[in-house]
Parts: C-alpha cells; sequence; structure tokens
C-alpha cells in the first residue's frame, strides 16, 4: 500500500507587507511638496505686494517734495511782494524829498526792502531716494529716476542762484555802511539809496517775484510728468502733502522749562559746607 501523500498546507504569510505605509508617505511627500509651493508662492506675492507698497510710497515722498518746493517759491514771491511795495517807493520818491524823512525813518524802509531770506528745502528725502541703490532697484522705472532727477537739478540751481544773489546784496549794503566815503550824501540811508548797485539790487526785487512764480509753475510742469510716468494722481499729491505740512494736531501742553530747572545752590545747600568752614576756622585761628 504506498504511502500517504500529504497535501501541503498553503504559504500565508502572518505579516504581509504593509502596501499602505509606503501610499502614506508618498502622500505627505506630495502634501509637503504642494504646502511649500504655496508656502513659497505666497511669499513671493507678499513680497511683490511690500515691494509695489514702498514703491509707491517712495514715489509719492519724492513727488510731494517737489510740490513742497513749488509751494516754497510761491510763498518766497508772496514774502517778496512787501519788500518790493516798498523798494518801489524808495525808488521812485526823490532823493530830495527822501532827505526829509527822518534819518531812522529811512534807515528803516531800506532794511525792510532789503531784509531777504535764504531759501531752503528738506533733502532728506532726497538724499534717500538718490543714495539707496535699493530704492532705485525697487523703483524699476527708468523714466522716473531721470525726471526727478532733472526735478532735484533744477531745485538746486534754483536754492544756489538765489541764495548766491541773496549774499551779494548783503555785501552790497555792508560796504556802504564800510566805506561810507565813497558814497554821496549827508547820512548813511541817503548814501545807501544813492547806491547806483543798491538801487540796481532794489530793481531786481521786482524780477524775481515773476521767477520764483515762474519757477513754481515750471516745477509743477516737471512733477505732473512724474506722476503719470508712476502712475500717481495730481490730487493724491495735493492731499499727501497737505497732510504732511500740516502733521497731526497735538493738543497736550509741551513742557514746561521751569518745571525741570532745579533752584540754585545756596552756601547751605553745598555737601562741602562743612569743609569749607572748617577751612575758614583754621584760616581765621
Amino acid at each position: 500500500m504506498p504511502g500517504l501523500k500529504l497535501i501541503k498546507p498553503p504559504r500565508i504569510n502572518i505579516n504581509p507587507k504593509n502596501k499602505g505605509f509606503w501610499k502614506q508617505i508618498g502622500m505627505i511627500i506630495i502634501g509637503t511638496t504642494i504646502s511649500l509651493i504655496f508656502t513659497v508662492v505666497a511669499t513671493r506675492l507678499l513680497e511683490h505686494s511690500q515691494r509695489a507698497k514702498d514703491r509707491r510710497l517712495s514715489a509719492m515722498m519724492v513727488i510731494s517734495n517737489i510740490e513742497k518746493f513749488a509751494r516754497n517759491m510761491e510763498e518766497h514771491e508772496r514774502y517778496l511782494c512787501s519788500l518790493d511795495s516798498t523798494a518801489s517807493w524808495l525808488l521812485n520818491t526823490p532823493v530830495e524829498d527822501l532827505e526829509l524823512l527822518p534819518e531812522d525813518e529811512l534807515n528803516s524802509l531800506i532794511q525792510q526792502s532789503t531784509s531777504f531770506i535764504f531759501i531752503s528745502y528738506d533733502k532728506s528725502t532726497e538724499s534717500i531716494f538718490s543714495n539707496n541703490i535699493e530704492t532705485w532697484k525697487n523703483m524699476g522705472n527708468v523714466l522716473f529716476i531721470d525726471r526727478v532727477g532733472e526735478c532735484f537739478s533744477s531745485m538746486h540751481q534754483v536754492e544756489e542762484y538765489w541764495n548766491k544773489w541773496m549774499t551779494d546784496a548783503s555785501e552790497i549794503i555792508l560796504d556802504v555802511k564800510r566805506h561810507p566815503e565813497n558814497y554821496e550824501g549827508s547820512t548813511l540811508p541817503i548814501k545807501t539809496i544813492n547806491s547806483e548797485k543798491v538801487r540796481h539790487m532794489m530793481r531786481g526785487i521786482h524780477y524775481f517775484r515773476a521767477w520764483f512764480t515762474n519757477v513754481a509753475a515750471t516745477m509743477r510742469y516737471q512733477n505732473r510728468r512724474n506722476m503719470v510716468a508712476i502712475g500717481i494722481t495730481e490730487q493724491e499729491v495735493m492731499d499727501f502733502t497737505d497732510t504732511r505740512e500740516q502733521g497731526d494736531k497735538i493738543t497736550d501742553d509741551s513742557p514746561d522749562i521751569s518745571q525741570f530747572i532745579t533752584p540754585p545752590l545756596s552756601r547751605d545747600s553745598l555737601t562741602t559746607k562743612r569743609d569749607l568752614d572748617a577751612r575758614l576756622e583754621e584760616l581765621k585761628n
């Protein structure tokens, strides 16, 4: 009788391979990759948005600075208007009539007509814009940068020209005071008004009024081109400039310096009083 042939039992792996494990790993990798992509995209979008805001703010400050310069020119013209009025009266009044005025009164009129003030504007914005290479890179508008540079150059020329003229005018007045013997007249004010250089300088006040008005109009014309180049409206610039000039209204009282001044030291308040008294007693004895 042939031997009994047993059927081999089925091979059952009681520790089957976990196919879901690798699937989970793959999903984690994909999820992480997508998350990183979204993070990078979101960061770049935020950076782009922030650069756009910074670019707009930088441009607005520069354009506003030019507008403030134009306003300064208009204010200077209005200031010269009062000087021009007095100077015109002095120039058109015969010298023999001016001699009837008291010396101090005539001298006061001459001072009123020659009380010039320097032109100066805030160059901090210009310095930041011109010297910061990152601002230039962020601006990314060569046309705007070139036009703004032209405006700054014009502003410098106006400032230098007027301040030089004003300095020369002051020297003309001082020369009469230093060397009165070189001028005709019985008094120093009459000598001053008789000086042809002084009279020429006084006539110049009228022409400078027109010049300052023209400078203001020219700067605004150039500034409108800047606005178009960068995409900012004129109303936005005016509102921004008004806000900068007005500033925040502060209602609190300013500090009173008297609150911080300590009483003066007296002899009894000196910390070295005992030593000094002892020294005096020693000398007396």
